[in-house]
C-alpha cells in the first residue's frame, strides 16, 4: 500500500510486489524490504531509484515490493504430492511439516482459483475503521552484505561475499486507517531471526565479523503515520475510497486492469515493461492481501485465473502451518536473487475454502525459497492495536 499525499515516497532500489500499502511506510526500509518481489533484490544492489508521487506515480521499477526499498525514515526505521493425514486445528492449521505438497481435489490452477472466488463470495463485508495486516517475511540472505554507516544511520553495501547460507525471518503489523484523521501504525522488527544451514555457516559469518545480512533493524519499531492513506494498483496511486470503488465482476475488473496497465505501460516518465499477466499477477497479490471488498476478492480470483502460465502446484501447508493449495506463475526474462540463484517460479498459496491469500513465495530449482511472505492475518478492526 501506498500512502502519504505531501511526502513524495523515497526508494533505494527495487521493484516482488506492487505495493498495496502506505508511501510513507515505504520510506521505512523494514516496511519497504518485505513488500517488493524478490528478484528486484539482485537489481536494489545495484542502482539507486526514486519514486516521484507529486503527480501520483509510482514508477515500476522501484514501485514493488518483496524485495526491498531505503530511503527517508529508513534512518528512522534502522534506529512431491501424495497423500498425507493431516489433523485440522481448527484455524486452518495443520501438523503437516510446513511447505510439503499434498493430494488436492483440484485438476488445475483455475479450479482452484475459481474455488476461492466462490469462498470470497460468501464473505460478509465489515469494513471498518482500520484495515489489520499481519505479516511474516523470510528471506535468503545475499551474497552483498551490509554494514551499518554510523554517520548516516543507514546500511551500506560492502564488497565482502557471502560464504554461507542464511535466512532472515522478521514480522511486520499494519493498522491502515481508513479515513482521514485517524492514525496509521506500523509495528516493524518484530521477533527477527536469522538461520543458517548449518553450524558451518554461522562459523563463516562470524569469522567474516558478523555483517548485517538484511537492510532492517533487528529491533521491533512502531511508525505512527499522520498523513491520508494512498494504496497502488501498478504505478498509479488511490484513496480508500477509489479502492472500494473497484469493480466486484470480473469483467469489468479485467477492463479496469488492463486500462491502469496501458496507462503504466505509456507512461512517459516511468514506462511499465511487465507484460499483462504479470501485472494481473503482481497485482492479485497487492489486492488479495488488501482492504477490498468481498466482490473484489473473488473478482481478482477470476482475473488471475484466465491468465496464462499458471501452473497447479498442490496442496501445501504454509510457513504458520495453515493447508492450502499452491498455484505458480514462471518469471519473465531472467530473474536472479543477490545470491546469484535464479528464481524459477513465484507461487500464491491460497485457501479456496476461505478465499484467502494465505503465502507469497519466490522460489529457486530446489531447497528453500529465496522469499516466503506468510499473511498470518487481516481484516478489519475499529481500534488501534486491535486485532480480527
Amino acid at each position: 500500500m501506498n500512502s502519504g499525499a505531501t511526502m513524495p515516497p523515497t526508494t533505494d532500489p527495487d521493484k516482488i510486489f506492487q505495493a498495496l500499502r502506505p508511501a510513507a511506510l515505504d520510506d521505512d526500509a523494514e516496511h519497504a524490504y518485505h513488500r517488493r518481489r524478490d528478484s528486484d533484490l539482485a537489481r536494489a544492489m545495484r542502482a539507486d531509484t526514486v519514486t516521484d508521487a507529486r503527480d501520483g506515480v509510482v514508477p515500476g521499477r522501484s514501485r514493488r515490493r518483496p524485495v526491498l526499498l531505503i530511503a527517508g525514515v529508513a534512518a528512522a526505521a534502522c534506529a512431491a504430492a501424495g497423500v498425507i493425514v493431516v489433523t485440522d486445528q481448527g484455524d486452518g492449521s495443520s501438523t503437516k511439516p510446513p511447505g510439503r505438497e499434498q493430494a488436492a481435489p483440484y485438476s488445475d490452477a483455475r479450479s482452484v482459483l475459481l474455488a476461492a472466488a466462490q469462498a470470497a463470495e460468501r464473505e460478509p463485508a465489515k469494513p471498518a475503521r482500520y484495515w489489520y495486516h499481519r505479516e511474516r517475511t523470510t528471506s535468503r540472505a545475499g551474497d552483498l552484505m551490509l554494514r551499518m554507516d554510523k554517520s548516516t544511520g543507514r546500511p551500506r553495501k560492502t564488497k565482502q561475499k557471502a560464504q554461507f547460507l542464511a535466512y532472515v525471518s522478521h514480522t511486520q503489523e499494519d493498522w491502515l486507517a481508513r479515513d482521514k484523521g485517524d492514525v496509521t501504525r506500523a509495528i516493524v522488527g518484530i521477533d527477527r531471526t536469522t538461520t543458517f544451514a548449518s553450524p558451518a555457516d554461522e562459523a563463516k559469518w562470524k569469522k567474516m565479523g558478523s555483517p548485517e545480512l538484511e537492510p532492517w533493524s533487528a529491533k521491533r519499531h512502531v511508525n505512527d503515520y499522520h498523513e491520508p492513506m494512498r494504496l497502488t494498483i501498478g504505478q498509479r496511486t488511490l484513496t480508500f475510497a477509489e479502492l472500494s470503488k473497484l469493480p466486484t465482476e470480473a469483467g469489468a475488473l479485467t477492463a479496469e486492469l488492463r486500462r491502469r496497465y496501458e496507462a503504466d505501460v505509456n507512461d512517459p516518465k516511468y514506462p511499465l515493461q511487465d507484460s499483462f499477466p504479470q501485472y494481473v499477477w503482481s497485482t492479485a497479490q497487492d489486492l488479495l492481501a488488501g482492504p477490498i471488498k468481498p466482490g473484489t476478492r473473488a473478482a481478482m480470483f477470476k482475473v488471475l485465473a484466465k491468465q496464462p502460465g499458471l501452473r497447479l502446484v498442490g496442496g501445501v501447508t504454509d510457513e504458520k502451518g495453515r493447508r492450502g493449495v499452491a498455484v505458480a506463475m514462471p518469471p519473465e526474462g531472467k530473474q536472479t536473487h543477490v545470491s546469484g540463484d535464479a528464481i524459477t517460479e513465484y507461487r500464491l498459496i491460497v485457501s479456496p475454502e476461505t478465499g484467502r491469500l494465505l503465502s507469497y513465495e519466490a522460489r529457486r530449482s530446489a531447497g528453500r525459497p529465496s522469499l516466503t511472505i506468510t499473511y498470518e492475518a487481516m481484516g478489519w478492526v475499529n481500534a488501534l492495536g486491535a486485532r480480527p
